[in-house]
Protein backbone atom coordinates (compact mmCIF):
# COMPACT_ATOMS: atom_id res chain seq x y z
CA UNK A 1 0.00 0.00 0.00
CA UNK A 2 1.21 3.51 -0.83
CA UNK A 3 -0.35 6.74 0.52
CA UNK A 4 0.00 9.76 0.19
CA UNK A 5 0.09 12.18 -2.99
CA UNK A 6 -1.40 15.55 -3.55
CA UNK A 7 1.17 16.96 -6.39
CA UNK A 8 3.01 15.15 -8.99
CA UNK A 9 6.42 15.10 -6.92
CA UNK A 10 4.97 13.11 -4.77
CA UNK A 11 2.74 10.07 -7.30
CA UNK A 12 4.79 9.61 -10.27
CA UNK A 13 7.90 8.30 -7.93
CA UNK A 14 5.18 6.39 -5.89
CA UNK A 15 4.15 5.11 -9.19
CA UNK A 16 7.40 4.16 -10.35
CA UNK A 17 7.72 2.43 -7.14
CA UNK A 18 4.23 0.60 -7.51
CA UNK A 19 5.27 -0.76 -11.09
CA UNK A 20 8.54 -1.88 -9.71
CA UNK A 21 6.75 -3.57 -6.82
CA UNK A 22 4.53 -5.50 -8.72
CA UNK A 23 6.78 -7.00 -11.94
CA UNK A 24 8.59 -8.82 -9.21
CA UNK A 25 6.22 -11.56 -8.67
CA UNK A 26 2.60 -12.59 -10.05
CA UNK A 27 0.94 -12.60 -6.63
CA UNK A 28 2.21 -9.32 -6.14
CA UNK A 29 -0.65 -6.04 -6.09
CA UNK A 30 -0.42 -2.58 -5.16
CA UNK A 31 -2.95 -0.37 -3.52
CA UNK A 32 -3.22 3.56 -3.37
CA UNK A 33 -4.76 5.54 -0.70
CA UNK A 34 -5.45 9.52 -1.39
CA UNK A 35 -7.19 12.60 -1.29
CA UNK A 36 -10.31 13.01 -3.69
CA UNK A 37 -8.92 16.40 -3.95
CA UNK A 38 -5.24 15.65 -5.05
CA UNK A 39 -3.87 14.90 -8.68
CA UNK A 40 -4.25 11.26 -7.68
CA UNK A 41 -7.48 10.87 -8.60
CA UNK A 42 -6.61 10.96 -12.24
CA UNK A 43 -3.19 10.10 -12.51
CA UNK A 44 -3.03 6.81 -10.49
CA UNK A 45 -6.20 5.05 -12.29
CA UNK A 46 -4.61 6.13 -15.48
CA UNK A 47 -1.55 4.12 -13.95
CA UNK A 48 -3.48 1.13 -14.01
CA UNK A 49 -3.66 1.32 -10.07
CA UNK A 50 -6.15 0.93 -7.76
CA UNK A 51 -7.01 3.89 -5.29
CA UNK A 52 -8.58 4.50 -1.98
CA UNK A 53 -9.84 7.89 -0.60
CA UNK A 54 -9.61 9.20 3.23
CA UNK A 55 -10.97 13.07 3.93
CA UNK A 56 -8.05 14.81 5.25
CA UNK A 57 -6.86 18.12 4.50
CA UNK A 58 -3.30 19.95 4.58
CA UNK A 59 -2.44 21.79 7.92
CA UNK A 60 0.98 23.88 7.25
CA UNK A 61 0.29 27.40 5.64
CA UNK A 62 -3.58 26.72 6.18
CA UNK A 63 -5.72 29.82 7.14
CA UNK A 64 -6.89 29.69 10.53
CA UNK A 65 -10.86 28.22 9.56
CA UNK A 66 -9.00 26.01 6.70
CA UNK A 67 -6.66 24.65 9.62
CA UNK A 68 -9.88 24.11 11.77
CA UNK A 69 -12.17 22.43 9.41
CA UNK A 70 -8.64 20.02 8.44
CA UNK A 71 -8.21 19.52 12.19
CA UNK A 72 -11.45 18.59 12.77
CA UNK A 73 -11.32 15.94 10.08
CA UNK A 74 -8.95 14.14 11.08
CA UNK A 75 -10.40 11.59 13.37
CA UNK A 76 -12.23 10.80 10.41
CA UNK A 77 -9.80 10.19 8.19
CA UNK A 78 -7.69 8.75 10.32
CA UNK A 79 -10.96 5.86 11.11
CA UNK A 80 -11.43 5.94 7.70
CA UNK A 81 -7.46 4.68 6.85
CA UNK A 82 -8.13 2.17 9.63
CA UNK A 83 -11.05 0.78 7.71
CA UNK A 84 -8.77 0.72 4.44
CA UNK A 85 -5.77 -1.41 6.32
CA UNK A 86 -8.71 -3.48 7.49
CA UNK A 87 -9.71 -4.12 3.63
CA UNK A 88 -6.62 -4.59 1.93
CA UNK A 89 -4.28 -6.26 4.73
CA UNK A 90 -0.89 -5.50 3.19
CA UNK A 91 2.50 -6.67 3.94
CA UNK A 92 3.86 -3.23 4.26
CA UNK A 93 3.15 0.29 3.95
CA UNK A 94 4.80 3.15 1.83
CA UNK A 95 4.06 7.08 3.03
CA UNK A 96 5.77 9.24 0.13
CA UNK A 97 4.11 12.32 1.66
CA UNK A 98 1.38 14.48 1.42
CA UNK A 99 -2.32 14.48 3.57
CA UNK A 100 -2.99 11.11 3.15
CA UNK A 101 0.41 9.56 4.34
CA UNK A 102 0.07 10.43 8.08
CA UNK A 103 -3.19 8.66 9.06
CA UNK A 104 -2.59 5.67 7.03
CA UNK A 105 0.94 5.39 8.24
CA UNK A 106 -0.34 5.52 11.64
CA UNK A 107 -3.40 3.09 10.95
CA UNK A 108 -0.60 0.65 9.37
CA UNK A 109 1.45 0.63 12.91
CA UNK A 110 -0.97 0.39 14.81
CA UNK A 111 -2.74 -2.74 13.25
CA UNK A 112 0.79 -4.13 13.21
CA UNK A 113 1.81 -3.72 9.43
CA UNK A 114 5.92 -2.15 8.83
CA UNK A 115 6.07 0.72 7.41
CA UNK A 116 8.21 3.18 5.36
CA UNK A 117 8.64 6.10 4.01
CA UNK A 118 10.29 8.02 0.79
CA UNK A 119 11.22 11.92 0.80
CA UNK A 120 11.74 13.22 -2.10
CA UNK A 121 12.90 16.83 -1.09
CA UNK A 122 15.88 18.16 1.06
CA UNK A 123 13.81 19.41 3.61
CA UNK A 124 11.16 17.01 4.35
CA UNK A 125 7.56 17.74 3.89
CA UNK A 126 5.47 17.85 7.80
CA UNK A 127 3.78 14.34 7.01
CA UNK A 128 7.12 12.58 6.71
CA UNK A 129 8.70 14.75 9.60
CA UNK A 130 5.91 13.58 11.88
CA UNK A 131 6.18 9.88 11.08
CA UNK A 132 9.76 9.26 10.94
CA UNK A 133 10.26 8.10 14.26
CA UNK A 134 7.74 5.78 14.46
CA UNK A 135 8.09 4.16 10.78
CA UNK A 136 9.65 1.35 10.42
CA UNK A 137 12.15 1.96 7.66
CA UNK A 138 13.35 5.91 5.97
CA UNK A 139 14.42 6.28 2.56
CA UNK A 140 15.32 9.92 1.26
CA UNK A 141 16.51 11.18 -2.00
CA UNK A 142 18.74 13.94 -0.57
CA UNK A 143 21.41 13.13 2.21
CA UNK A 144 20.81 16.44 3.64
CA UNK A 145 17.50 15.54 4.49
CA UNK A 146 18.74 12.65 6.80
CA UNK A 147 19.27 14.89 9.92
CA UNK A 148 15.95 16.97 9.65
CA UNK A 149 13.92 13.93 9.78
CA UNK A 150 16.29 12.46 13.25
CA UNK A 151 17.04 8.61 11.32
CA UNK A 152 20.30 7.93 11.53
CA UNK A 153 19.61 4.82 9.70
CA UNK A 154 18.04 6.71 6.72
CA UNK A 155 18.98 5.17 3.07
CA UNK A 156 19.56 7.29 1.01
CA UNK A 157 17.96 5.45 -2.13
CA UNK A 158 17.64 9.25 -4.91
CA UNK A 159 14.77 9.52 -6.78
CA UNK A 160 12.34 7.34 -8.77
CA UNK A 161 13.15 8.75 -11.95
CA UNK A 162 11.56 6.47 -15.57
CA UNK A 163 13.79 4.63 -17.20
CA UNK A 164 13.75 6.71 -20.67
CA UNK A 165 15.36 9.76 -18.60
CA UNK A 166 18.57 7.33 -18.55
CA UNK A 167 18.25 6.12 -21.87
CA UNK A 168 16.99 9.01 -24.31
CA UNK A 169 19.68 9.54 -27.13
CA UNK A 170 21.10 13.40 -27.49
CA UNK A 171 18.82 14.82 -30.57
CA UNK A 172 21.19 18.49 -31.44
CA UNK A 173 19.82 21.37 -32.42
CA UNK A 174 20.27 22.08 -36.37
CA UNK A 175 23.81 23.55 -37.49
CA UNK A 176 26.24 25.24 -35.13
CA UNK A 177 23.25 26.34 -33.13
CA UNK A 178 22.59 25.80 -29.53
CA UNK A 179 18.88 24.55 -27.67
CA UNK A 180 17.38 26.66 -24.64
CA UNK A 181 14.70 25.02 -23.00
CA UNK A 182 12.39 26.65 -20.54
CA UNK A 183 9.69 25.07 -18.66
CA UNK A 184 7.80 25.28 -14.94
CA UNK A 185 5.68 22.37 -14.88
CA UNK A 186 3.12 20.88 -16.49
CA UNK A 187 1.12 24.39 -15.05
CA UNK A 188 3.65 26.69 -16.41
CA UNK A 189 5.36 29.66 -14.39
CA UNK A 190 4.53 33.07 -14.40
CA UNK A 191 7.34 34.05 -12.78
CA UNK A 192 9.61 32.42 -15.63
CA UNK A 193 7.10 33.20 -18.40
CA UNK A 194 7.34 37.10 -17.69
CA UNK A 195 11.26 37.02 -16.43
CA UNK A 196 12.12 35.33 -20.11
CA UNK A 197 9.88 37.59 -21.89
CA UNK A 198 11.78 40.85 -20.56
CA UNK A 199 15.49 38.83 -21.32
CA UNK A 200 14.95 38.39 -25.26
CA UNK A 201 15.56 41.91 -25.60
CA UNK A 202 19.09 41.31 -23.51
CA UNK A 203 19.28 37.90 -25.72
CA UNK A 204 19.25 39.40 -29.27
CA UNK A 205 22.91 39.29 -29.93
CA UNK A 206 22.38 35.53 -30.07
CA UNK A 207 19.60 35.28 -32.09
CA UNK A 208 21.70 33.42 -34.97
CA UNK A 209 22.92 30.88 -32.74
CA UNK A 210 20.05 29.93 -30.67
CA UNK A 211 17.22 27.81 -31.18
CA UNK A 212 14.61 28.22 -28.22
CA UNK A 213 12.23 26.11 -26.98
CA UNK A 214 9.62 27.57 -24.24
CA UNK A 215 6.72 25.49 -22.21
CA UNK A 216 4.28 28.43 -21.09
CA UNK A 217 1.63 26.33 -19.23
CA UNK A 218 -2.23 26.62 -20.60
CA UNK A 219 -2.87 30.68 -19.68
CA UNK A 220 -0.26 32.47 -21.07
CA UNK A 221 0.63 30.96 -23.82
CA UNK A 222 -0.83 33.63 -26.34
CA UNK A 223 1.05 36.50 -23.98
CA UNK A 224 4.33 34.41 -24.37
CA UNK A 225 3.96 33.79 -27.94
CA UNK A 226 3.33 37.60 -28.91
CA UNK A 227 6.51 38.04 -27.36
CA UNK A 228 8.40 36.22 -28.51
CA UNK A 229 7.00 37.14 -32.46
CA UNK A 230 8.70 40.73 -31.75
CA UNK A 231 11.46 39.37 -30.67
CA UNK A 232 15.11 38.67 -31.85
CA UNK A 233 13.60 34.82 -31.64
CA UNK A 234 10.63 35.17 -33.83
CA UNK A 235 10.83 31.01 -34.33
CA UNK A 236 10.66 30.15 -30.87
CA UNK A 237 9.12 27.22 -30.33
CA UNK A 238 6.25 27.96 -27.78
CA UNK A 239 3.59 25.73 -26.40
CA UNK A 240 1.45 25.16 -23.89
CA UNK A 241 2.98 21.44 -22.63
CA UNK A 242 5.47 19.28 -23.70
CA UNK A 243 4.98 15.76 -23.81
CA UNK A 244 7.37 13.49 -24.10
CA UNK A 245 9.61 16.25 -21.45
CA UNK A 246 12.00 13.47 -21.85
CA UNK A 247 13.11 14.29 -25.71
CA UNK A 248 12.74 17.99 -25.20
CA UNK A 249 15.50 17.74 -22.42
CA UNK A 250 17.74 15.77 -24.13
CA UNK A 251 17.96 18.46 -26.99
CA UNK A 252 18.76 21.12 -25.17
CA UNK A 253 22.32 22.37 -23.85
CA UNK A 254 20.66 24.27 -21.50
CA UNK A 255 17.60 24.39 -18.97
CA UNK A 256 16.17 27.03 -17.66
CA UNK A 257 13.41 25.47 -14.94
CA UNK A 258 11.86 25.35 -11.16
CA UNK A 259 13.14 22.93 -8.58
CA UNK A 260 10.72 20.55 -8.18
CA UNK A 261 12.87 17.31 -6.53
CA UNK A 262 11.39 15.16 -9.65
CA UNK A 263 12.66 17.90 -11.99
CA UNK A 264 16.05 17.65 -10.33
CA UNK A 265 16.12 14.21 -11.40
CA UNK A 266 14.93 14.19 -14.50
CA UNK A 267 17.81 16.61 -15.33
CA UNK A 268 20.49 14.74 -13.56
CA UNK A 269 19.81 11.69 -15.44
CA UNK A 270 19.73 12.97 -18.73
CA UNK A 271 22.78 15.27 -17.48
CA UNK A 272 21.79 18.48 -18.36
CA UNK A 273 23.01 22.18 -17.54
CA UNK A 274 20.75 24.17 -15.88
CA UNK A 275 19.36 27.41 -14.46
CA UNK A 276 17.66 26.87 -11.45
CA UNK A 277 14.59 29.31 -10.06
CA UNK A 278 13.18 27.95 -7.18
CA UNK A 279 9.27 28.59 -6.34
CA UNK A 280 9.52 30.80 -3.88
CA UNK A 281 6.15 29.95 -2.12
CA UNK A 282 7.15 26.08 -1.82
CA UNK A 283 7.00 24.53 1.90
CA UNK A 284 9.73 25.37 4.10
CA UNK A 285 11.85 26.37 1.34
CA UNK A 286 12.65 22.98 -0.16
CA UNK A 287 12.58 23.96 -3.90
CA UNK A 288 15.78 26.15 -2.81
CA UNK A 289 17.16 23.44 -0.99
CA UNK A 290 16.86 21.48 -3.90
CA UNK A 291 18.89 23.17 -6.46
CA UNK A 292 21.28 24.27 -3.95
CA UNK A 293 22.31 20.34 -3.72
CA UNK A 294 22.73 20.56 -7.82
CA UNK A 295 24.49 24.26 -7.44
CA UNK A 296 27.25 22.65 -5.09
CA UNK A 297 27.77 19.57 -7.21
CA UNK A 298 28.26 22.27 -10.40
CA UNK A 299 25.26 21.15 -12.28
CA UNK A 300 23.70 24.49 -11.76
CA UNK A 301 23.07 28.31 -11.24
CA UNK A 302 20.80 29.22 -8.93
CA UNK A 303 18.72 32.60 -8.99
CA UNK A 304 16.30 33.05 -6.28
CA UNK A 305 12.83 34.84 -7.42
CA UNK A 306 14.11 37.77 -4.82
CA UNK A 307 16.78 37.45 -7.50
CA UNK A 308 15.07 37.06 -10.58
CA UNK A 309 15.25 39.83 -13.64
CA UNK A 310 15.37 39.81 -17.11
CA UNK A 311 18.93 41.41 -17.32
CA UNK A 312 20.14 38.41 -14.49
CA UNK A 313 18.28 36.07 -16.20
CA UNK A 314 19.83 36.67 -19.97
CA UNK A 315 23.44 37.31 -18.12
CA UNK A 316 23.23 33.47 -17.01
CA UNK A 317 22.52 32.04 -20.10
CA UNK A 318 24.44 34.07 -22.29
CA UNK A 319 27.44 33.21 -19.74
CA UNK A 320 26.61 29.46 -19.87
CA UNK A 321 26.28 29.28 -23.54
CA UNK A 322 29.03 31.16 -24.72
CA UNK A 323 31.41 28.71 -23.24
CA UNK A 324 30.33 25.58 -24.37
CA UNK A 325 32.68 23.41 -22.65
CA UNK A 326 31.02 24.72 -19.46
CA UNK A 327 27.47 23.52 -20.27
CA UNK A 328 29.04 20.03 -20.97
CA UNK A 329 31.01 20.28 -17.41
CA UNK A 330 27.96 21.39 -15.59
CA UNK A 331 25.81 18.39 -17.34
CA UNK A 332 28.27 16.12 -16.48
CA UNK A 333 28.47 16.97 -12.88
CA UNK A 334 24.81 17.03 -12.50
CA UNK A 335 24.67 13.79 -13.96
CA UNK A 336 26.99 12.95 -10.42
CA UNK A 337 23.46 13.16 -8.54
CA UNK A 338 21.44 10.77 -11.15
CA UNK A 339 19.93 7.84 -8.73
CA UNK A 340 19.34 4.79 -11.84
CA UNK A 341 19.40 2.40 -8.57
CA UNK A 342 16.76 4.42 -6.83
CA UNK A 343 13.20 2.26 -7.33
CA UNK A 344 15.41 -1.16 -6.78
CA UNK A 345 16.48 0.08 -3.78
CA UNK A 346 13.66 1.04 -2.55
CA UNK A 347 11.23 -1.79 -3.39
CA UNK A 348 14.53 -4.17 -1.97
CA UNK A 349 14.11 -1.81 1.42
CA UNK A 350 10.38 -2.80 1.34
CA UNK A 351 10.76 -6.31 1.04
CA UNK A 352 13.24 -6.36 3.62
CA UNK A 353 10.90 -5.16 6.20
CA UNK A 354 8.41 -7.15 4.79
CA UNK A 355 10.49 -10.24 5.64
CA UNK A 356 11.71 -9.05 9.17
CA UNK A 357 8.43 -8.29 10.43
Amino acid sequence: MIAGGGTGGHIYPAIAIAQEFVRRGPDRRAVFVGTPYGLEKTIVPKAGFPLEFISVGGLKGKGPLDLVKNLARLPFGFVQAFQVIGKHRPNVVLGVGGYSSGPVLLAAKLRGVPTAIHEQNAFPGLANRSVARFVTAVAVAFAEAVPRLHRSDAVVTGNPIRKEFFEVNRQPATGNRQRLLIFGGSQGSHVLNQAMGGALLFLARLKDRLEIVHQTGPKEVDEVRAAYKTSAFPNARVVPYLDPIVNEIAAADLIVSRAGAMTIGELAAVGRAAILVPFGAATNNHQELNARVVERAGGAVVITESQLSPERLATAISEVLSNPQRAAQMGTAARTLAAPEATRKIVELLEKIERTE
